[in-house]
């Protein structure tokens, strides 16, 4: 059996090896700027803003609870189903409950989200952050991710009632990554042309579908065992990991994507 200094001193041998390459200036910058904390941060941010505003999408174009959405979506069953469909209120009701200051608490929300994963796109490509134009910049942003929002509900059941999963599966892969093209490109304020964006979309793109063949995969047993186990809140707690899950994939594409442009112009 080999003596602990022996093993520190080999991962260390390893590490300077693998530093100078891509896969370790990624390990780095994954490290320095705190990803985890990041992703843990946008997920809460997505929870109580972007899911709220899917919520109310889908009240309002389709008419259909969101529960129900969600049910379709993962292929619930059992007390998984029946927890999304108690958690979420009836489209009738969320139609109801629209008000001036719901929509101002909600805007702020999202604005709120947009301000945080500007700040992960800033800090990829090291950049400072500007000193006009970012309020209105994120006000663009946020009209973009409400028609996304909306398109993305409206074609994914139109998917659901195909039964066509692997349509939903390049849908996710399509939608992910025009939008995340799209989002640091506005958010940065132009400063980095979409070319030199590209590596980042089709990244996030990449990762959005396996996140979705992942979600279809992992997400039915895990809502399922939360939910007997916990009862509601343990619905809640895989709804937040399943955000948490994706939002670690965008950052980490943010970072590569940013890294991998890099590569490129010094190679070129």
């Amino acid at each position: 059996m080999r003596a602990p200094d022996e093993v520190v001193a080999s991962g260390r041998a390893v590490w300077r090896r693998v530093e100078p390459t891509l896969a370790g200036r990624f390990v780095e910058a994954f490290v320095e700027l705190r990803a985890f904390d990041r992703a843990l941060a946008l997920a809460s941010k997505l929870f109580v803003a972007i899911l709220p505003l899917s919520i109310l999408i889908t009240a309002l174009l389709s008419g259909d609870s969101f529960g129900d959405d969600l049910v379709a979506r993962f292929g619930l069953s059992g007390s998984g189903a029946q927890a999304a469909r108690e958690l979420f209120a009836a489209p009738t009701q969320v139609q109801a409950g629209i008000g001036v200051l719901g929509v101002v608490i909600l805007t702020s929300s999202i604005l709120s989200f947009a301000r945080a994963l500007e700040r992960v796109y800033l800090d990829s490509w090291a950049l400072p952050a500007a000193t006009f134009g970012a309020a209105r910049a994120r006000a663009i942003w946020l009209v973009g991710c409400i028609v996304t929002v909306s398109v993305s509900s409206t074609a994914n059941e139109a998917v659901e009632r195909a039964g066509a999963g692997a349509l939903g599966w390049l849908l996710a892969m399509i939608v992910g990554g025009a939008f995340f093209l799209w989002t640091p490109y506005v958010l940065l304020g132009k400063r980095i042309a979409v070319r030199d964006l590209l590596p980042t979309g089709l990244l996030t793109g990449a990762a959005m579908l396996v996140f979705a063949v992942g979600s279809d995969v992992i997400m039915p047993g895990l809502v399922s065992s939360n939910t007997e186990r916990y009862g509601l809140i343990g619905f809640t707690f895989s709804l937040v990991t399943w955000l948490f899950s994706g939002a670690v994939l965008v950052v980490a594409a943010a970072i590569l994507g940013a890294l991998l442009h890099g590569r490129i112009v010094r190679s070129g």
